[in-house]
């Protein structure tokens, strides 16, 4: 991976796989959530394929960036729409994976938080798609039926019950925070990622420009109604893949004040 710009100042260059994961390693405040998202998107702008999934979209270089990513975050946020969709199971880790968790002094998995305000999720999301996986939380609201909140709790999920007709947001990230886990790193979709730049709390976006074009009705990065005032973004890097593949992360503005969790 080549770094062609960084806001702290580290020479362009190639990156070897350690300065890469000092790079992209998470910053965090003494007290609260870091929350980064996460997004591939080709030139013209869709975050979807013609199947209408991501994956088809994501050059190999991006598959490893986003593993990457997740080898350093305490908990993966998702959507309960883009987690049917795209068939999200608990968080299963490559060997490397866990090797980079170990150094960082991470849980060996990070955990699974699905927001879904229906609670409509098959309870198979509990068992990972490959070999062990970390925990799920599903979070919910108050008035989520206890027919599919029993079955999730049946298989070992955890069930979190926060904002009556809509989840509340900053509650979980709160709780998560609490817990000892701030590093977050939301995967989608789009409307869960509008609710969060509308509450101002995403602390930096990540997106990835895919070198193709393909046409279509693909969605945008947000989805919803507009935002009442544009988000101001800062430019943190930009990094070049061998593939052509560029990745870049924008800090929201006003900047949270951050430090670095041991």
């Amino acid at each position: 991976m080549h770094l062609l710009f960084d806001r702290r100042g580290t020479p362009a260059g190639e990156l070897t796989p350690a300065e890469l994961v000092e790079l992209l390693r998470f910053p965090v405040p003494p007290s609260d959530a870091w929350l980064r998202t996460n997004f591939v998107a080709t030139v013209d702008g869709s975050i979807t394929g013609a199947d209408a999934a991501s994956g088809s979209i994501s050059p190999e270089s991006d598959q490893h960036h986003f593993a990457l990513h997740r080898a350093l975050c305490d908990a993966v946020v998702v959507a309960g729409g883009t987690a049917r969709s795209e068939g999200y199971r608990a968080v299963d880790l490559a060997d490397w994976q866990r090797d980079v968790r170990a150094a960082e002094g991470l849980a060996p998995y990070p955990t699974l938080v699905v927001v879904t305000a229906s609670a409509d999720l098959d309870p198979q999301i509990a068992t990972p798609a490959h070999g062990t996986g970390g925990p799920v939380v599903v979070a919910t609201t108050t008035s989520a039926p206890a027919a599919r909140l029993d079955p999730l709790r049946a298989a070992g999920i955890e069930v979190l019950q926060l904002g009556a007709d809509a989840v509340d947001l900053r509650a979980v990230l709160d709780d998560l925070a609490g817990r000892g886990q701030p590093r977050l790193l939301c995967e989608g979709g789009p409307a869960l990622h509008r609710d969060l730049l509308a509450l101002g709390l995403v602390d930096e976006l990540l997106l990835t420009h895919a070198p193709q074009v393909v046409g279509g009705p693909g969605s945008r990065t947000t989805h919803g109604d507009g935002l009442e005032e544009p988000v101001d973004l800062a430019l943190a890097y930009v990094l070049h893949a061998d593939d052509d593949a560029l990745f870049t992360s924008y800090r929201t503005l006003p900047e949270k004040p951050v430090g670095r969790l041991e």
